[in-house]
């Protein structure tokens, strides 16, 4: 196993290092395209919201038990929404008809919206 400490067997190898110069020179605006360098990768690496998105489900939905539980709460959900849903739609249709029957039966009845 490995650590990060670093072993004092290369205290030759540091010595050499630490005597080392070099002469040559940079090229021109080499800090400034170093900096620009750096700002570019961070700026590809910011997570968006949807790449984020996209981890967590590539992430938690391998996972069986996770999949079915979202799979059951989404259902659920759904099934809740499309339900409240159709009794709206009923209970006004009702209300319609009744208005229309009481049409039918006395045309000069006043219909209550």
């Amino acid at each position: 196993m490995k650590t990060d400490k670093p072993d004092h067997r290369d205290d030759a190898l540091r010595n050499v290092l630490k005597e080392w110069h070099s002469d040559a020179a940079l090229p021109p605006r080499f800090q400034e395209n170093v900096w620009r360098c750096i700002q570019l990768a961070q700026a590809q690496t910011a997570p968006s919201l949807w790449a984020a998105v996209a981890h967590w489900i590539g992430t938690m939905l391998p996972r069986p038990a996770m999949a079915s539980a979202y799979v059951a709460i989404l259902l659920v959900v759904g099934a809740t929404a499309g339900w409240t849903q159709a009794h709206h739609t009923n209970v006004r249709v009702a209300n319609e008809l009744g208005a229309r029957y009481v049409q039918q039966l006395d045309p000069y009845q006043a219909v209550r919206p």
